[in-house]
């Protein structure tokens, strides 16, 4: 899927840390796709699964892909870009021994058929520019091997 269209919340708070923040009714979320929404500077994907919402952050940890467009296996979001996968209920990621490799999740309210997100206080751990697993798979810290320049 290409191109998951993007929502603006529509709360005016300035600080939402930990609070819920309307973001839709029911109705706009696809069933089996992933949607955009926005909170505040930040890009959220949210799947409808069996008619229940899961959110996740849209931006993948590894190269920032949007999971939106990737498809979803066991619960699981893979993304699109290099087939790395993140739980929809943890966000924990693919490479379980790679603490940082993880996705932030957001909690998924109904009220009638309104939407809503609450925004996690702490984000998920960042990851180290030195790992080799995450720096073979990008293309800015890939080495030229030796004897090839």
């Amino acid at each position: 899927m290409a191109g998951a269209r993007v929502r603006s919340s529509t709360s005016s708070s300035t600080s939402r840390l930990g609070s819920w923040v309307h973001v839709g009714k029911v109705g706009d979320f696809r069933e089996g796709r992933g949607s955009v929404v926005r909170l505040d500077d930040k890009k959220v994907a949210v799947f409808k699964l069996g008619g229940r919402l899961q959110a996740i952050q849209d931006a993948c940890p590894h190269m920032g892909a949007s999971l939106a467009d990737g498809r979803v296996e066991n619960g699981r979001v893979v993304c699109h870009w290099h087939g790395w996968s993140f739980d929809l209920e943890s966000g924990q990621g693919s490479l379980t021994s790679k603490n940082w490799l993880c996705a932030r999740t957001y909690e998924v309210k109904l009220e009638g058929r309104d939407v809503y997100l609450r925004c996690p206080a702490e984000p998920p751990p960042r990851r180290p520019e030195d790992d080799e697993e995450w720096t073979a798979w990008d293309p800015k810290f890939l080495k030229t091997p030796k004897g090839t320049d």
